[in-house]
């Protein structure tokens, strides 16, 4: 009878783990339980899912790890989707010389290579392995490659990978749902106010494209040009901006509309350095300061000068002598470090600026309801210069003072998000508004989010020979000096699918997984008592248990033997 009771709680439990599905994680991060936007976006999706991993071959430790959590990942998504996810690892190192190649020329396509792992043995002998940490993300006939890999300058081998994994959920889920978009949302970057050209911005815009419809133009007053698109794109501009057209931009964020603006408080360029020694900055009016100031923002008419900078190219030969060029510390090009708390600026790297203006917040007015979060700040050593500001070659030559950079950590970027007041409050509708009545007017708005930049040149690419007829464009972030890619493609891609974002899918970026690596210094100073311990204690144990099992089988047969 006992029997057949554990026969029957058995067929029970299987009946119920069969009707009802759970998954216990024990971990402390639960690093292997999926955000629950995942989870319903997974039982929701309708189509095939194939995921093709091509990390796999001779992988060291830290490559190795990324491997098992991307496929632990795959697993888990397999569980949580309804309809088939199928997933497959791929040596790229076995595949036949025809299909390696082709594989090779499809990474191009994607801007990806393979990446090169150098390597010291214990006996000291030097490998050199290539690896590819890439994945084919396919919905039903639709497909794309992404990177696993993360490749943030400054940070270890360990923290790049432990970054990557805690990437994967985020990235994969991205891929997913850019393929299963029946229609992409639509950007758009304003004109009419001079704003950055299109040549300036091309290289952020193909990025983008991968997201959304891109479009340029202009707003003339019309009241409803702006209904098809999420996101709006404010770059530089250099003129004023009309009444009417802030009426319609203050209604379009009333509606809900998202707004990035970056603006430069002082004009002022790096270009005029290229032929004078020196240039002026004078205050930039651009008309708009009222309505950032109703939302929270004001950009301080100032320009930053910080010891944390990117170099530029300098002639320092005497004159006369033959020109010898020189990288020199240019400190009104400060490099900002990102705010690690936010899905925007997590895991990317300093973002360059040039001539840029801090950012303060200002009271907000009764009934509104707006979270504002700083996203980059300048070093510990940072000062500011008011304007008219002058800034000349001559000061590369100066040792600063660290005394002189008496400033820390400004803001030049924040994000507000939640319910703004309108700046058109107990004012009338410009006149030159056109189809204004096709929209009820609105005092307070919908939730909704913007974000302000006090540096226009963040998002502008570098264009050599742009007079010519074949211009070469320079990828958004890349200095030529030090060749390295700084993080403001990151910063700006992020910040428009932050923007533009209504799943949640940008807050699988905020994952963390603690990096938990042994204590290189503890075992470096000495390892003997600790490999007495590891190596003694299981052979101690193994022995006491074996006396013990030694032990009553003696005393229980010798009672046997007596009775």
């Amino acid at each position: 009878m006992k029997y057949l009771y554990i026969i029957a709680g058995l067929i029970l439990v299987n009946l119920l783990a069969s009707t009802y599905y759970f998954r216990i994680d024990l971990t402390q991060e639960k690093r292997f339980t999926l955000a629950d936007v995942t989870q319903t976006y997974l039982a929701e999706l309708d189509s095939q899912v194939f995921v093709r991993l091509y990390l796999d071959g001779e992988l060291n430790p830290g490559f190795t790890r990324l491997q098992r959590s991307a496929n632990e990942l795959l697993d888990e998504m397999r569980a949580y989707s309804h309809t088939t996810f199928m997933r497959t690892t791929v040596d790229p190192h076995e595949m036949t010389k025809s299909d390696f190649e082709d594989f090779n020329e499809t990474l191009s396509d994607y801007n990806f290579a393979g990446v090169p792992v150098f390597e010291t043995k214990e006996d000291g002998q030097k490998t050199r392995t290539v690896v590819y940490p890439y994945a084919m993300v396919q919905v039903g006939s639709r497909y794309t490659y992404i990177n696993l890999l993360e490749n943030i300058p400054g940070l270890s081998g360990e923290d790049n990978l432990n970054r990557s994994v805690e990437n994967l959920e985020y990235k994969i889920m991205d891929a997913i749902h850019r393929l299963t978009m029946e229609e992409k949302p639509r950007v758009a970057f304003l004109e009419g106010q001079g704003e950055l050209e299109e040549i300036d911005v091309v290289d952020v815009a193909d990025a983008l494209s991968e997201h959304f419809a891109v479009d340029r133009g202009q707003i003339n007053g019309d009241a409803t040009i702006l209904d098809p698109y999420k996101v709006l794109i404010i770059a530089k501009p250099t003129e004023k901006f009309t009444e009417a057209d802030k009426y319609v931009l203050d209604q379009y964020m009333m509606r809900g509309g998202r707004v990035m603006w970056l603006l430069d408080a002082v004009s002022m360029t790096l270009d005029t350095l290229r032929t004078q020694s020196q240039t002026i900055g004078l205050y930039g009016d651009y008309n708009i300061e009222d309505q950032l100031f109703v939302c929270g923002f004001r950009i301080n008419p100032i320009v930053i000068e910080d010891m944390s900078c990117a170099r530029i190219p300098v002639s320092v030969s005497p004159e006369g002598q033959k020109s010898q060029i020189v990288p020199m510390p240019w400190r009104f090009s400060p490099l900002f470090s990102a705010n690690m708390r936010s899905p925007i600026t997590r895991n990317i790297s300093l973002v360059k600026g040039d001539f840029s203006s801090s950012i303060d917040t200002v009271g907000l007015s009764e009934g509104m309801d707006i979270t504002r979060t700083p996203l980059l700040r300048s070093s510990a050593y940072t000062r500011e210069h008011r304007t008219p500001v002058m800034a000349t070659l001559m000061t590369i030559h100066d040792k600063p003072l660290q005394s002189d950079f008496n400033k820390s950590h400004l803001p030049v970027a924040m994000l507000a998000e939640g319910t703004f007041k309108s700046a058109f409050s107990h004012r009338p509708i410009p006149s030159a508004v056109r189809n204004a009545q096709k929209h009820q007017r609105l005092e307070n708005s919908e939730k909704t989010a913007m974000l302000v930049v006090g540096d226009g040149d963040i998002i502008r690419n570098d264009v050599r020979f742009r007079n010519s007829g074949e211009p070469q464009i320079t990828p958004l972030g890349y200095d030529e000096i030090s060749r390295q890619t700084f993080g403001n493609k990151d910063f700006i891609v992020n910040a428009i699918l932050y923007l533009a974002d209504e799943d949640g899918l940008m807050n699988l970026r905020n994952r963390t997984f603690t990096l938990r690596l042994l204590d290189k210094a503890l075992i470096s100073e000495g390892t003997a008592h600790l490999k007495v311990i590891a190596i003694g204690l299981p052979i101690l144990f193994v022995v006491i248990i074996g006396l013990l099992i030694y032990f009553f089988r003696r005393r229980a047969y010798s009672k046997r033997n007596i009775a």
